[in-house]
């Protein structure tokens, strides 16, 4: 009887390791796994290769790929993103409440492009670090060109919430649109120690962010590291 309840202890810690839920060490990886993840791989670059113009200031990043059957050619700089001739400068991006537009290293870029699906137009993004350390360094800043290629007037251009986020964090959504997160510490009791993160996720609709309604919580293995955690049940 004793050995039978055993096996059954045994059985039932199985079960529950079996319906854990994953650990992850890459911000990354987690956006790649989600539903809907809209971007996968960025465009293939010269790491580390940059550019300069003999009369203005700054280095930049070439770029070349193909979107609806077009070639698309993209130079990132600092302050700017140019899109087959078109420029779009952080600065001037619909930003998020709360964020502020900078500057971005522009060997540290990395560009995604997503393909027309028949719910919504093609997408680019741009994901790059600023010149800073310390815990600013957990910040991306994130720039969405919805439609970059669009014959008539410039693209919709965002600016999305930096905290531990990425291009690969965009999402569809059910209605055929796209959603990304807001992300905000999670503290203990005490509010000394941050323990997780919340993950509020928003859209852009009619030329206002908007809640979608979607939280999802991490959890961190161990307080105030972000960098390793799992996802919480009944997210």
């Amino acid at each position: 009887m004793k050995s039978a309840s055993i096996l059954a202890a045994t059985l039932i810690l199985l079960a529950g390791d079996c319906i854990a839920a994953p650990a992850y060490e890459s911000h990354d990886a987690f956006y790649a796994d989600q539903a809907g993840a809209v971007f996968h791989d960025p465009i293939r670059s010269d790491a580390g290769i940059a550019y300069a113009y003999p009369d203005k200031p700054g280095i930049y990043i070439q770029l070349r790929s193909e979107l609806e059957g077009k070639p698309v050619n993209i130079e990132v700089a600092g302050n700017r993103v140019i899109v087959n001739g078109r420029v779009y400068r952080f600065s001037r991006a619909t930003t998020f409440p709360g964020e502020h537009a900078l500057d971005i290293v522009p060997t540290s870029a990395l560009v995604f492009l997503a393909q027309r699906t028949d719910y919504r137009p093609p997408l680019l993004c741009v994901e790059g670090h600023s010149n800073r350390s310390g815990e600013a360094g957990r910040h991306t800043q994130i720039y969405l060109l919805i439609d970059p290629i669009r014959q008539n007037g410039k693209a919709t251009f965002l600016h999305l919430p930096s905290l531990l986020s990425a291009c690969r964090a965009v999402v569809s959504t059910r209605s055929g649109g796209i959603s990304f997160p807001k992300n905000s510490y999670l503290f203990d009791d005490a509010r000394e120690a941050r323990v997780g993160l919340q993950l509020d996720y928003y859209s852009f609709e009619r030329g206002r962010f908007t809640p979608t309604g979607t939280v999802i919580h991490l959890k961190f293995s161990q307080p105030d590291n972000p960098f390793a955690f799992s996802p919480q049940e009944g997210r």
